[in-house]
């Protein structure tokens, strides 16, 4: 199974029917996934190109309404993108609904890892197991992340073998920065507020 993962914006824009700019094959994959914001809200769709459909999932429910816009959406992507939609459908799957106005979110992405999985949609969306996702997610993103430990914060520069490797980039930005912003009094203290910050030294 070969899943294409779509930005948030991309998704978005099919559904806002503004799409003319995404370069993807649909047939080139055997799923399409990705996340639209509506005011703030997040839905998921999950196109099917080969299967010609198109599953969707609102954490708050899926009206008629919006489920008609997916179906007309999607229909129109795969259309612009050369493929035949005569018989094309939009379904969806049951699941617990979203209890609060900030877990669409994490509902959302939960939704998708099951989808995906091949696995039943059956999970709590109580405000603790709303939680423990959000944690579950963090943990996910930071044991597949590169490690930044050599970053500097500042400047995202990677560390070098200088005892203070920090000092040699950021230090020069902070004064080019200060010189041309701040009187020399402010430039000291913001020096030394930044410094303190990244740990160049400490105050007691």
């Amino acid at each position: 199974m070969t899943v294409k993962q779509l930005l948030l914006t991309a998704m978005t824009a099919i559904w806002k029917h503004t799409f003319g700019r995404i370069r993807v094959d649909p047939m080139a994959h055997t799923v399409i996934v990705g996340i639209v914001n509506e005011n703030h809200h997040w839905m998921l769709v999950v196109m099917y190109p080969h299967e010609k459909k198109t599953l969707f999932l609102d954490p708050l429910g899926e009206g008629k309404g919006k489920t008609k816009v997916c179906l007309q959406s999607t229909r129109a992507f795969m259309r612009m993108k050369g493929c035949k939609v005569s018989r094309w459908t939009c379904s969806t799957l049951p699941h617990n609904r979203q209890q609060d106005s900030t877990s669409c979110g994490v509902l959302a992405l939960k939704f998708a890892e099951n989808i995906l999985l091949g696995e039943a949609i059956e999970f709590a969306t109580s405000q603790k197991a709303v939680h423990e996702l959000r944690l579950d997610i963090a943990t996910s993103l930071l044991r597949e992340s590169d490690d930044l430990s050599r970053l500097c914060f500042y400047c995202g520069m990677e560390e070098q073998d200088e005892e203070h490797w920090v000092i040699s980039y950021c230090t020069l930005q902070i004064k080019k920065i200060s010189r041309n912003m701040f009187p020399d009094f402010i430039n000291i203290t913001f020096a030394l507020v930044i410094a303190t910050i990244f740990g160049i030294f400490s105050i007691n």
